[in-house]
This record gives C-alpha cells, sequence and structure tokens, in this order.
C-alpha cells in the first residue's frame, strides 16, 4: 500500500509525492508542447496554488516549499490573463481544508470574487459577482460527510499512519446550488450533461447524483434563456472547482463545463467567445 499524506504541523496533512518534489526540489512539469498549443486570445487562466504553499508553514521542518517553477512559466506566457491564487489567499486563514488536499469552499468563493474582478476589466464586461452568506460546521471528520473530501485521512493515502486528530472545519453556503454529490439529475432545461461528441446524454443519467465518474465522464452543459448578452464560455476544470462549481453556472448565456486540460478541438468545435480554465499548480503540464 502506497503512503500519499505526510503528516505536517498541528496536524495538517500535505499530499507527498511530485507536489514535494515541484516546491522542494525545484521539479519543472512543463512542457512546451503543451504550452504552444494555447491558440485562443480571449482566454484566462485561474491557477490555485497547492497545498503545501498556501500552508508552507506547517510542513515537517525537512520539508521547505520556496519553488514555483511551473507557475512562473505560465506566468510569463500569460501575464495579466493568469491569475495565481496564491496572491488573493496568502492572508486569508482557513482557506484550504487541513485533512483534505484540497482548497474548501471559504477559499473557493475569495478566489471566484478575484476572478470575477479580473476578467471584467480585462474584458471590458460587467459580470455581477454573488453575494453569499457563508455558514461553516466546525471539528468535523470530513469523510462522514459523504462529499468526497477528507482524502488525506483515507486508508489508501494514509497506510500504516496513526492520527491524533481527523478534525476539519467544512464551509458552505445555502446561497447557491448544491451541484457535486447533492445535485440529483433531472430533465432541467438549464442543466445538461454530454458527452465528448457533445451529445446530450441527460436522459441516460436521471435521478443519479453528480459524482466524481459524471464529472469526470460528462461535460456540464448550461443555458441561461434569460441572459441577454448571448456570450459563449468553456470553462476547463479540475477537482479544485468543484466545491464552488454552481457560482459559475449563471454568468453567461451558455457554458459547457469541462473536467479536462485546455483542448483546441473542442474549442474549435463549439467556437466559444471566452475560454476559461481553472488548475491546481500540481497539474500544469
Amino acid at each position: 500500500m502506497s503512503i500519499n499524506t505526510l503528516v505536517g504541523k498541528e496536524n495538517i496533512l500535505f499530499l507527498s509525492g511530485k507536489e514535494m518534489e515541484i516546491h522542494c526540489n525545484n521539479l519543472n512539469t512543463i512542457s512546451d508542447i503543451t504550452l504552444s498549443n494555447y491558440k485562443f486570445d480571449q482566454f484566462f487562466i485561474v491557477i490555485f496554488p497547492d497545498k503545501s504553499v498556501y500552508y508552507k508553514n506547517f510542513l515537517p521542518d525537512m520539508y521547505k516549499s520556496i519553488y514555483r517553477p511551473s507557475l512562473d512559466i505560465y506566468k510569463s506566457k500569460f501575464n495579466n490573463k493568469c491569475l495565481d491564487a496564491y496572491e488573493i489567499l496568502k492572508n486569508e486563514e482557513n482557506a484550504y481544508y487541513k485533512t483534505d488536499s484540497h482548497i474548501n469552499f471559504k477559499g473557493s468563493y475569495k478566489v471566484y470574487l478575484e476572478f470575477i474582478e479580473r476578467v471584467n476589466k480585462i474584458y471590458n464586461l460587467n459580470l455581477k459577482a454573488k453575494e453569499l452568506n457563508l455558514s461553516i460546521i466546525k471539528n468535523i471528520n470530513l469523510s462522514e460527510l459523504g462529499r468526497g473530501i477528507g482524502d488525506l485521512t483515507w486508508i489508501n493515502n494514509l497506510g500504516d499512519i496513526k492520527l491524533s486528530n481527523i478534525n476539519d472545519d467544512y464551509y458552505y453556503s445555502n446561497d447557491i446550488i448544491d451541484f457535486y454529490t447533492r445535485y440529483k439529475i433531472i430533465e432541467d432545461v438549464k442543466i445538461r450533461f454530454l458527452d465528448y461528441q457533445l451529445r446530450d446524454k441527460t436522459s441516460d443519467l436521471i435521478g443519479k447524483l453528480v459524482d466524481w465518474p459524471i464529472i469526470s465522464n460528462y461535460i456540464i452543459y448550461i443555458k441561461n434563456i434569460d441572459i441577454l448578452n448571448r456570450q459563449k464560455v468553456i470553462v476547463f476544470y479540475d477537482s479544485f472547482l468543484l466545491s464552488s462549481l454552481s457560482l459559475y453556472f449563471d454568468i453567461f448565456y451558455e457554458v459547457w463545463f469541462i473536467k479536462n486540460v485546455y483542448e483546441n478541438d473542442l474549442i474549435k468545435e463549439i467556437n466559444p467567445d471566452f475560454v476559461f480554465e481553472f488548475r491546481v499548480e500540481r497539474f500544469l503540464l
């Protein structure tokens, strides 16, 4: 059994392996071929910092998170079209889970607000950010929530490690759709599920909850018929956006949410007005 959990100070858990190589040993994961694929001009990328960057002061003493080589390359290529979310979160307490490898909803909401502000400025848009009330459940075992979180406490990641405390805080808001692991698929004219040939497969999924296999294998398509701007958007994303995905549901007239990296063939087929990408730092290629 592999051990993927690293126990840090004050019971904060980290993902071991490549992430530590990147930030402690200056491992560059970027491929020039990948970067050359980015051809769409109306583009903006949000890069979430790895947990070992955000919580770097809580790593065990033998780990020094000081390098961000992949991020530096992306920032150099995209300039103001690249948001390093660490700059937004570095002074925000409890923006990441302690017992999971992901950002929490509190942190995600901060990034969402900055995203709206940045793309409004760059592309002369007039997007309205949602004002939310955040709620919190304190000192809970995240795995008990059935939300697919608390991954660093799972036995397949822990191996033989024994933890003295697996409690964490869970942030959420009742002001938006509770989507991932909670939305039961219906014949909704607004939220549709497409395969990667862009065929509507919603009817095959009626009654199922939106879980990881569905997120991974289907494109979520949203059409907001009451929005007048008629702009079409592709959002490429990874698991870091799951807690806040529904924040982005009703910003534009049509949105295709694709859990994958930037891909020119889909862009060409959909022909959007804008392409946005949300990626955690360790998955920069």
